[in-house]
């Protein structure tokens, strides 16, 4: 393993000593890797931080005082975590015979300045064209390889004036540009296993085709070069041997992104604003459900049942995910505080809902929590992260009378979800007793001290919706309109030419974030949503299913 920060021998080399700068995995910079020899300094990417590079700067500073040489610079990929300091800092850029060296489709993009292709656009930065000197991987300076799998790897050797041959690797996917570059026993692997990750994958030139292919040519290379240690572009070094593993785990995420959408500007956009209405919603339903399980555990605890009421409160980690949700709002608090880019604020959504779904067992909780409650939460986590990936959102929609579905909808939630017939027979059964003693002292009803009022007369057309979706986000505004101080809440429905309108009228307007939330969830369950003229009702409209 390789520490940070510190001279320390390449394994595999006749004398080279690296210098490596290890991060913690951020998308704003990556790692870097300063390599000593007799004859060259060689650099690994340099990062887009300005402390990161001053201190390679100091070193290369000392180097040269020592000995003077050439200054080679290999990017991994151009894209501007890995290389900005090269393209913007000025004393880097007038060091003594420097030279870069990039894949040729990279090299076109740097010279070019091209800030689609280095996602400069994307994490707004502003760029300009950086000379390359050596454009690696041209037909007339590679070989080319057919792999155990059949597939075509390109490598090319350079031999360096200390008698060590540095090897590139094409390894495409991430992007068209991504190489591997072996040194000794050390692989420079780029961002290779982050290339399928959540606001990665469908970025500028990804392609899902090539980095199934380049799965196997890191397999191949592992097996077939003397390579002892990979290094990535973010976080630690990686011994070969856990490797396969995670080449493995690669391959199953990205053999799943056959449908992955493009993630640009627009794109980055949508999930920026999604991100921000997660934060408020995930807060709500994690709170209505733990308090829940603690008024659940406090009456249980009282009547006696203690170890029960342990249990109850261990099948959420309360604890955990409020933790969570803290971290993301004062997360949330430094981006608006222009502390954090938009695609940073992105991917912490992403990394907070992952923790969240480790800890959150649904399943555990149905019957205690409200059904619905606990699909929203679900659809919470992954509604979003279709938002990230890029994914066509769409319900199941099938054909349905809207008068019915309304109609049973407001049974269910003014029926308790037990019955006094199920308790007499479970009391023989002290495990069927007390679940049906904690459902009852869980039950909380969704409109209690509202008066609900169904207005569903007449007859109307079959419409397109998705029954289950659609119920659960009404539920979801009721419950708004209720924390709002609405004693009386109708809902209404209409005929609005061939389609469907449904009035959901309460005292209180609902807040333009929450309104937003709304238009979002209702899309996929099949309706679009408007406000009523003056502002304290939701009007939405359903297709015809004909």
């Amino acid at each position: 393993m390789l520490e940070d920060q510190q001279w320390q021998p390449v394994p595999g080399t006749a004398g080279a000593g690296i210098y490596p700068f290890l991060r913690k995995p951020d998308v704003t910079c990556s790692n870097a890797y300063l390599i000593r020899t007799p004859g060259e300094i060689l650099l690994v990417d340099t990062g887009a931080d300005p402390a990161q590079m001053e201190r390679i700067l100091e070193l290369v500073d000392d180097l040269l005082r020592e000995a003077p040489r050439p200054v080679l610079l290999f990017l991994t990929h151009c894209h501007i975590d890995h290389c900005f300091q090269a393209v913007r800092n000025r004393r880097f850029r007038s060091l003594p015979d420097l030279s870069v060296a990039a894949e040729e489709t990279g090299a076109r993009a740097l010279e070019a300045g091209d800030a689609v292709r280095t996602v400069a656009e994307l994490m707004g930065r502003e760029i300009e064209p950086l000379p390359v000197a050596l454009s690696l991987l041209a037909a007339r300076d590679c070989e080319t390889l057919e792999t155990d799998g059949g597939i075509i790897l390109h490598r090319q050797q350079i031999l360096l004036r200390s008698g060590d041959t540095l090897t590139v690797y094409h390894t495409p996917g991430h992007t068209p540009d991504s190489i591997c570059i072996r040194l000794g026993g050390c692989l420079f692997i780029g961002d290779l296993l982050f290339s399928a990750s959540p606001g990665i994958a469908g970025i500028a030139g990804w392609d899902q085709p090539a980095l199934l292919e380049t799965v196997g040519r890191a397999r191949w290379i592992l097996a077939h070069e003397p390579v002892t240690l990979c290094c990535p572009g973010h976080g630690r070094s990686i011994p070969v041997e856990a490797m396969p593993g995670l080449l493995d785990r690669l391959e199953t995420d990205a053999a799943r992104l056959s449908a992955v959408g493009a993630f640009d500007r627009a794109r980055l956009a949508d999930s920026l604003e999604h991100a921000a209405d997660l934060l408020q919603e995930a807060n709500r339903i994690f709170s209505a459900i733990a308090g829940r399980l603690y008024a659940l555990a406090y009456r249980l605890d009282d009547l006696g049942e203690a170890e029960e009421a342990r249990r109850y409160l261990d099948l959420l980690e309360t604890d955990r995910i409020d933790g969570f949700l803290a971290d993301f709002s004062q997360f949330a608090d430094d981006f608006h505080a222009g502390e954090k880019l938009e695609v940073q604020f992105v991917l912490k959504a992403v990394q907070v809902i992952q923790r969240i779904e480790a800890h959150f067992a649904g399943d555990r909780l149905n019957h205690i929590v409200d059904a619905s409650l606990l699909r929203r939460a679900d659809r919470l986590l992954t509604d979003f992260m279709n938002t990230v990936f890029g994914y066509r959102e769409t319900g199941f929609l099938s054909p349905a009378d809207l008068s019915v579905v309304l109609r049973e909808f407001v049974a269910a939630v003014s029926t308790p979800p037990f019955s006094d017939e199920a308790f007499v027979e479970a009391a023989d059964n002290p495990v069927a007793y007390r679940a049906e003693l904690a459902s009852r002292l869980a039950y909380l009803p969704l409109l209690e001290d509202i008066d609900l009022v169904l207005d569903a007369e007449g007859s109307f057309p079959p419409v397109l919706v998705d029954r289950e979706r659609f119920c659960d986000e009404v539920a979801g505004v009721l419950e708004d309109m209720a924390a709002a101080g609405a004693r009386e809440i109708r809902l209404a429905l209409r005929r609005e030419r061939n389609a469907v309108g449904l009035l959901i009228r309460g005292s209180s307007p609902l807040s333009p974030r929450r309104i937003r939330f709304y238009r979002r969830k209702f899309g996929l369950s099949g309706a679009s949503l408007a406000i009523s003229g003056d502002g304290a009702g939701l009007f939405l409209i359903l297709a015809p299913s004909s």
